[in-house]
């Protein structure tokens, strides 16, 4: 029970026990008799007594009136004593309220705290099911890679052991074949061992008969010899005619059939060349730009091809010579490792002018380098020296990538190239037939598009 609930009883108390004390404690009387109260003035009977008596009583009064006002002390004593049992029993019942309602509330948690122990138990339950379903399912897929391991294992070991055996019985064959061989050599070389002892009897059986011919032939072998000296004058100048002659004919069916060395003096069109180093191959020459003699390895100007190509189409070549084509890469190392050649670059633009770039000693290395751009020697033209930043840069494609430039792959966007970090050229990216300033077309310098390139080559 709550405090507030129990005050207004507390008053109750305290107001029947006053009218208690007053009830029982003898009044003075006046000349019209008791002196009554009524219910609503018992609370003020003992002031009122006091005064009646203290005016009219006599000293037999005040004793009584005395006696009475102990009887009263002694009551509100008393009182005061219940008052206080009341305020203990009261403090006893509210602590015992609050025992009780934390006792409820604590139960509530710990109702609560067993659901959820429940819970966690349940779930711990499921989870510990499912560990060893899981488990018992790792355990069976591992059993069963095991034994498909093992089998495995053991198909190739039966493999091996075949093939082992195989190799095995064939150089057994091999061994007696070689014995028989050898059996029978010696054999052969016995038997002609003793055709020899036989013909050295015979021989010796002849000389006797020889030497008698001897003298005979040693008459005629003079007479013989003078005559063979003669003739054999006369056919070794016949012989000597004749080489000349044959020799003189091969020399010129050979000169004919032989291909020319490089493109020098040869017109431009497709022509079979001899390189140094490698077989005669067919090439694009270019007899009309400075002098002639070039070789062309690099030729596009109207898109047809598509130059976005893979390491090894670069490293083969591509393309067809009497339209856009690449020479490739090997060939290209395989050319310009020997000696010393030159390279010329031609750059027409879409407003109809024409630019060039030359180096006079252009040479990259081979595969194992990944065509490393080794030497370009000299710059001399009219258009930017943008290829000496590509100098000792390996090759790039889009499926290579071999350039400086962390996390990007330039022969991806920009074609592919000697690339360092990217850089200006990009003579195999895509092909614009308009003029633009784009990165991923087809250009030189500043990224302007080109209508047409072509790259020449030949010995300095």
């Amino acid at each position: 029970m709550r405090r507030k609930n129990v005050l207004p009883l507390v008053g109750l108390f305290l107001v029947l026990g006053f009218q208690h004390v007053i009830s029982e404690s003898p009044l003075p009387k006046d000349d019209h008799g008791e002196c009554e109260l009524s219910s609503d003035e018992k609370d003020l009977c003992a002031l009122y007594c006091y005064r009646s008596m203290k005016l009219n009583s006599t000293h037999e009064t005040n004793s009584q009136l005395s006696k009475a006002i102990e009887n009263l002390q002694s009551k509100i004593d008393q009182q005061n004593i219940q008052i206080a049992n009341i305020n203990d029993f009261i403090t006893n019942s509210v602590n015992r309220q609050k025992e009780m309602y934390e006792k409820d509330k604590s139960q509530t948690e710990i109702d609560n705290l067993k659901t959820k122990v429940e819970q966690l138990k349940e779930n711990l339950e499921n989870v510990q099911r499912q560990a060893a379903k899981d488990k018992e399912e790792s355990l069976t897929e591992q059993k069963y890679l095991r034994n498909k391991i093992e089998q495995i294992l053991r198909d190739k070991n039966t493999e091996i052991d075949g093939a082992r055996n195989r190799e095995i019985e064939n150089l057994k064959e091999k061994l007696a074949s070689q014995k028989t061989d050898l059996e029978n050599a010696i054999k052969d070389l016995e038997s002609k061992n003793k055709e020899f002892e036989e013909y050295q009897i015979k021989e010796k059986n002849s000389k006797n008969k020889i030497g008698e011919l001897n003298s005979e032939i040693a008459s005629l072998k003079k007479k013989l010899e003078e005559s063979e000296t003669q003739l054999t004058d006369s056919n070794h100048l016949i012989k000597e005619h004749s080489l000349q002659l044959n020799q003189t004919a091969e020399d010129l069916v050979e000169c004919q059939k032989r291909p020319k060395t490089g493109c020098k003096g040869l017109s431009s069109g497709i022509h079979k060349v001899e390189i140094p180093g490698i077989y005669p191959i067919s090439v694009l020459c270019e007899g009309d730009v400075e002098g002639g003699g070039w070789i062309v390895i690099h030729k596009r100007f109207d898109g047809s091809v598509d130059f976005n190509r893979t390491w090894i189409e670069y490293r083969d070549g591509f393309g067809n010579k009497e339209g856009e084509f690449f020479i490739g890469l090997d060939n290209l190392h395989r050319i310009t490792n020997p000696q010393t050649y030159q390279l010329y670059v031609q750059l027409g633009y879409h407003n109809g002018t024409f630019e060039f770039a030359s180096y006079d000693n252009f040479r990259i290395g081979n595969e194992t380098t990944k065509y490393k751009l080794e030497s370009l020697g000299k710059f001399r033209g009219t258009a930017e020296n943008s290829m000496s930043y590509n100098l000792n840069q390996a090759f790039s494609s889009f499926d290579h990538d071999n350039d400086q430039s962390e996390g990007f792959n330039c022969a991806q966007r920009r074609g592919a190239w000697w690339h360092n970090f990217c850089g200006w050229i990009h003579l195999n990216a895509k092909y614009f037939n308009r003029e633009d300033q784009d990165c991923s077309s087809m250009s030189w310098w500043l990224c302007i598009s080109l209508k047409s390139v072509q790259m020449l080559i030949r010995p300095r």
